[in-house]
């Protein structure tokens, strides 16, 4: 099989055209099938570890989850026929969501491909003021910080700011915001792993009061489907640091994976207002628009997309579907609802 290019819209434009319709389906209720694959990352084809892969209902609920394995790998088994949908993620990677005809057969062999993140954030300028504990640290590691806070979010040099932020860390073991930015770097060096240890390290020197590395090591939690510890990092950092986009995003993202729409708009609409140049956001609230079936809205969000994303294949099918959601608006004037409802 073929390598697959997912991109949400494709997960939108499922959802604005008809479904089938259930008399049409012939297959015997007794019948069982199964769902496989392996996660890759688009552009490099290696496969990625650990990656959360959730199987849902065709309404969004989640069903099981099958984490992908050290090889990248995906199984599910004993599945009734029916349709579904398929959300994978991993740190470091955009999300992806796939819609899956179980109806007739099994998926075997699927290849997933998630696209790494556009970029590594800097951090909210609010979350630049130097804290007490910062100012503790020895200027010559301080100073190691500063350089590689410049070579990643700056220079995009990861690899220097790695370095950078690990000779922070040898002159100052107890430096915890140090350890949160060898996490980004290893981030932005697509590797999960490494950059798990180090929030860690973070979450642990600081007792919980790292907010930034609160978020980040929540945030992979939650990608990994560990809810409860995951939602606990999350919410204690933003309480912290309410600032954060990638925090307020990866909420709105939970809120909505428990179809709460209100909370999920509210998260998503702050972590626009903190990052409005990230495509991504926009994406989210397409999402929640959508079953909100707020198409003023949702062809309001893909406009913010193409502006920010015109030309690449995404870009592309973000236009064709801009153009169904205005068909779907012209053809149902009157499905628009209020955001505020």
């Amino acid at each position: 099989m073929g390598r697959i290019d997912f991109f949400p819209g494709v997960f939108f434009l499922a959802l604005l055209l008809p479904a089938p319709t259930p008399g049409f389906l012939h297959v015997s209720d007794q019948s069982v099938f199964a769902l496989t694959g392996t996660v890759f990352s688009d552009g490099t084809d290696e496969r990625i570890a650990h990656a959360s892969v959730v199987l849902c209902d065709d309404g969004g609920n989640s069903l099981q989850n099958s984490p992908a394995s050290d090889s990248g790998e995906f199984s599910f088994q004993g599945l009734r026929p029916a349709h579904y949908i398929l959300r994978v993620g991993a740190i470091g990677f955009e999300s992806a969501e796939l819609h899956i005809d179980l109806s007739f057969t099994s998926e075997r062999g699927l290849s997933v491909m998630l696209k790494p993140a556009r970029t590594v954030a800097p951090p909210h300028p609010e979350s630049e003021a130097i804290s007490a504990h910062e100012l503790a640290m020895p200027e010559a590691a301080r100073d190691l910080v500063d350089s590689g806070k410049k070579k990643l979010y700056t220079d995009k040099n990861a690899q220097a700011a790695l370095h950078d932020f690990q000779s922070a860390t040898e002159k100052a073991p107890t430096f915890y915001e140090a350890y949160y930015q060898t996490g980004m770097a290893y981030l932005s060096l697509q590797n999960p792993g490494e950059a798990e240890k180090q929030f860690r390290k973070s979450v642990e020197i600081s007792q919980k009061k790292c907010a930034d590395a609160d978020i980040a090591l929540g945030t992979l939690l939650l990608h990994r489907n560990e809810l409860s510890e995951g939602e606990a990092l999350l919410r204690l950092g933003l309480a912290s640091n309410p600032h954060s986009w990638p925090g307020q995003f990866e909420l709105g993202e939970l809120e909505l994976s428990r179809g709460h729409l209100e909370p999920a708009l509210a998260a998503a609409g702050l972590a626009e207002s903190l990052a409005p140049n990230q495509p991504v956001v926009y994406r989210l609230l397409a999402v929640i628009h959508l079953r909100e079936k707020n198409y003023p809205a949702l062809i309001a969000d893909l406009d913010a997309y193409i502006q920010l994303d015109p030309d690449s294949p995404a870009g592309v099918r973000a236009k064709q579907l801009r153009a169904e959601a205005e068909r779907q608006l012209v053809n149902s004037p009157g499905a628009a609802v209020s955001v505020n409802k």
